[in-house]
């Protein structure tokens, strides 16, 4: 969807053991590919993607964007968490309206889903399914989460990324 890969040399297995001892749960490989193939860049014209070795490396990611979408959740931080919410992994920013998604890991036997946070909206979209199903309804412009324009599957390298 994105072309030939970008990155020449994969995310070492133990880049991947830190983040998912980090997350406590073992990532799924269709991500772990992407993240591979072509993390740090920005796809569709505005999701950016981290990579574990870039200059915003992926576990720093994952912890801010986490506290920032559990702070949405519970604004007042009167209530305490819902354990199905502190679940959840950002994986990918939306960078023309902040929106966060997140990766919700299996409970029982459903698989693995994509969340959307929409900041403007406070709410939640849930994409059942793997993260390169996501990709594939983003690209067909099927099912595309709440005020996304339908956007070509392009990819652009971060700026001065390490990676390159």
């Amino acid at each position: 969807m994105f072309g030939p890969r970008a990155r020449s040399r994969p995310v070492s297995e133990e880049s991947w053991r830190e983040i998912e001892r980090s997350v406590g749960v073992r990532l799924p490989e269709d991500y772990k590919r992407l993240v591979d193939g072509y993390g740090d860049a920005t796809v569709f014209g505005h999701l950016g993607i981290p990579h574990p070795e870039s200059n915003h490396a992926l576990l720093e990611f994952i912890e801010d964007l986490g506290d920032t979408f559990l702070s949405w959740q519970d604004p007042w931080g009167e209530s305490p968490e819902d354990p199905d919410l502190a679940r959840m992994i950002p994986w990918a920013f939306h960078s023309w309206n902040g929106d966060i998604c997140l990766l919700d890991p299996p409970k029982g036997e459903e698989g693995w889903s994509v969340v959307v946070a929409y900041r403007q909206f406070q709410d939640i979209g849930v994409f059942p399914g793997t993260v390169t199903e996501f990709l594939v309804r983003l690209r067909d412009g099927r099912e595309l989460p709440r005020e996304w324009p339908p956007m070509r599957p392009d990819r652009r390298e971060s700026e001065e990324s390490p990676l390159i």
